[in-house]
């Protein structure tokens, strides 16, 4: 691991055993609501492996949080600004990522993610919660539930209640990047 590495995966293994703690939670119990190896999690809070992204959505679920509020921890200001390019960005899926476009802790939760050609969300999600998407860049498939799906395209938005599982999709050859916001928040 590179400095930043280190630096961010410390930093994400204290927040993690502060918020298992916290929890009054043991590793055991937290791998067992997870679903992720009690050795994993003591690499991870000892500050010696990264979670995916997907890894930390799932940790976070089972200590009461979400991987934002993780990541943002001791960052609890009144305001927030990301400039362009700047922001945590990680691997979401094959060929995509998500990029935190605040800092701290708020009432919703703004993210920027970009997907490759041919990638997707995954498996389908819900959450508490509404969900909002606005398309930036290419086109995006959003399935909510089993009947609907809407394709979205640039300036296109779509609002949402997260407790009906949902996903999205970049079915085309381009570059798709679209902001989803939260609120509360769940990432």
């Amino acid at each position: 691991m590179d400095d930043d590495q280190v630096a961010i995966a410390t930093a994400i293994g204290i927040a993690v055993r502060h918020a298992r703690r916290e929890a009054g939670l043991t590793m055991r119990e937290v791998a067992m609501k997870s679903g992720l190896s009690q050795p994993f999690l003591s690499q991870t809070e000892n500050g010696r492996a990264v979670p995916s992204v997907m890894n930390l959505h799932r940790l976070a679920q089972s200590l009461g949080t979400t991987a934002h509020a993780l990541l943002a921890r001791g960052e609890r200001t009144p305001s927030s600004l990301v400039r362009a390019n700047e922001g945590r960005k990680f691997e979401l899926a094959h060929d995509s990522s998500i990029r935190f476009c605040s800092t701290g802790s708020h009432t919703m939760e703004p993210n920027e993610i970009t997907a490759g050609p041919h990638s997707e969300a995954g498996e389908h999600t819900e959450h508490a919660g509404e969900e909002f998407i606005h398309v930036l860049e290419g086109t995006v498939d959003v399935e909510v539930g089993l009947d609907e799906r809407h394709r979205l395209n640039v300036g296109d938005t779509l609002l949402y209640a997260a407790t009906i599982p949902h996903r999205w999709f970049n079915r085309t050859d381009r570059i798709a990047r679209f902001l989803i916001v939260s609120s509360p928040p769940s990432f």
